[in-house]
């Protein structure tokens, strides 16, 4: 009775953790944590599933999986070079202090491991995946409605209503919404395209190319339900009006064209080559690939240029964006300041520069806010948002770059340890997909290249560790790879189950 209750327990907290991705900044848990904006509901589930089912596996199995080792590399790595900041001369930030900082810091990265391992330990099957995939979807259809309404209240009042109004505080710490654009259960626009990219969009467009859904539904026989939301998120990624994340999302775009492009050209040439019974020469086969990569730089840069034009017709924020001539007068930083991105970069550049000054170690988790009036450019205190973070707010700026951040905080050597754990997870999605199988996890192959490649130009744009999506993203993944291992070592007569399964885990 005692495993049935628990194993009843994990599956509804697992259901529940899913359906509450969408909502990156609940009101309660943000008052809780002193205001901060980082305040996803997906926490309180994953801190009981922690409990409920990682716990009781570590202390079965007594190890963690492979993939959760260079996490907590890097975590003992953070842990070394924060400690250093102890022994070294911190500027101080009025009165905030560098332990709470720091703490704040380490909280979130086990915020985010705590969502990749709960992910990983609990998706162990082709069952639990297939019925994974529908949960989320649930909470991915929840913050889609919502943006569609935002939207439509924004155009048939002319603002916004006060039921939206107290929606949006009932849902969102901010409790903001913001003219014309589309913010769903997400803190701001910026971070409704986040969780797109990062998440919902390469899985629905992974499951699409490669012609798998999660349901046996079809509309008109073929449209499946992963198309008709990857239609309704790349609508409601536009309505966002997020620059980094339509630049996303055409980046993806790009390197889909790309492998069906390099595919066709090589079934030509094999064709060709089989008809004329002999086999092109290396160099002549590198002039046709290199002319494949032009065509598609070139076409990439043309979407970009028609994307540049639309955005000057429908974002005021990018009327001058081809003002080459004020380019000419101030540089970038005065070009980018009349796009509303200057403040961006500046804070990115702070960044960097603290990274030059400790180029090694970094100066600690949450720590590098603390060199940033020292090392603003000076163009930076022309801009009142700049001037306003330096003097009068009571919070650290941050580099709004994840791998900046990583730069800045943890040097050269936090940052290859990350950068080593996420091509871990390239190359098990490369693995995963040469073997072609026809399992629902097999499609994880292109999906978690497309979760990678997503990460990598959302990262430019978001600093935390502590927004649950790459993480449950890459925990997905993981567990595709993962359970695809233990298929394959077994023999094809025997059922296929997890080793590292329990009973208490969620089914």
């Amino acid at each position: 009775m005692r495993a049935d209750f628990k194993r009843l327990a994990g599956r509804i907290l697992w259901q529940l953790f899913l359906i509450s991705l969408p909502f990156s900044s609940f009101p309660l848990l943000s008052r809780l944590f002193g205001g901060t904006s980082v305040a996803p509901l997906a926490l309180v589930f994953m801190a009981a599933l922690a409990l409920v089912v990682v716990v009781p596996a570590l202390l079965k199995d007594k190890t963690i999986p492979s993939q959760v080792t260079p996490l907590v590399v890097f975590f003992l790595l953070a842990l070394c070079t924060s400690a250093l900041a102890y022994f070294r001369q911190v500027p101080s930030f009025r009165a905030i202090s560098l332990l709470r900082n720091g703490l704040e810091g380490f909280f979130t990265l086990l915020l985010g491991i705590g969502f990749y391992w709960v992910t990983i330990i609990c998706v162990r099957d082709e069952e639990i995946l297939l019925k994974s995939l529908r949960w989320i979807n649930v909470g991915a259809i929840i913050t889609l409605v919502l943006s569609f309404a935002q939207v439509l209240d924004w155009n048939i009042v002319k603002g916004y209503s006060e039921v939206m109004w107290k929606v949006q505080s009932w849902i969102s710490a901010s409790g903001m919404l913001y003219p014309m654009r589309a913010t769903g259960t997400a803190f701001e626009p910026s971070w409704l395209a986040h969780q797109l990219n990062t998440l919902f969009l390469p899985l629905w467009l992974g499951l699409s190319v490669q012609k798998k859904s999660a349901y046996c539904w079809r509309l008109f026989r073929r449209i499946t339900v992963e198309n008709l939301l990857l239609f309704a998120g790349l609508l409601v990624l536009f309505l966002s009006f997020s620059r980094i994340g339509w630049l996303t999302m055409v980046f993806l775009a790009g390197y889909l064209v790309f492998r069906a492009a390099n595919q066709l050209l090589n079934s030509l040439l094999d064709s060709h080559d089989k008809h004329q019974a002999k086999k092109r020469n290396r160099l002549t086969h590198f002039l046709y690939k290199a002319l494949l990569w032009l065509a598609v730089v070139l076409g990439l840069l043309a979407v970009l240029l028609l994307l540049g034009l639309l955005l000057t017709r429908i974002d005021p924020r990018m009327e001058r964006l081809f003002d080459l001539n004020r380019y000419r007068q101030f540089g970038l930083l005065g070009w980018a300041s009349q796009l509303s991105f200057a403040e961006r970069l500046i804070y990115w550049i702070s960044g960097f520069r603290v990274f030059l000054q400790h180029p090694f170690l970094g100066v600690g988790l949450g720590a590098s806010g603390y060199y940033f009036p020292n090392l603003v450019p000076e163009f930076g205190f022309k801009l009142p948002e700049i001037v306003s973070m330096l003097f009068f707010r009571d919070f650290i700026p941050n580099a709004k770059n994840l791998w900046v951040r990583l730069l800045a905080e943890t040097g050269v050597v936090g940052l290859s340890v990350f950068v080593a754990w996420l091509y871990l997870h390239w190359y098990n999605a490369a693995s995963l997909e040469r073997k072609n199988t026809a399992q629902l996890s097999g499609a994880f192959g292109l999906i978690g290249k497309l979760f990678l490649l997503a990460l990598l130009v959302e990262g430019f744009s978001m600093d935390t560790f502590g927004l649950p999506y790459f993480w449950v993203a890459l925990g997905l993944a993981t567990a595709a790879f993962r359970m695809n291992q233990i298929r394959s070592s077994q023999p094809s007569s025997v059922a296929v189950t997890d080793s590292q399964g329990s009973e208490d885990l969620p089914d």
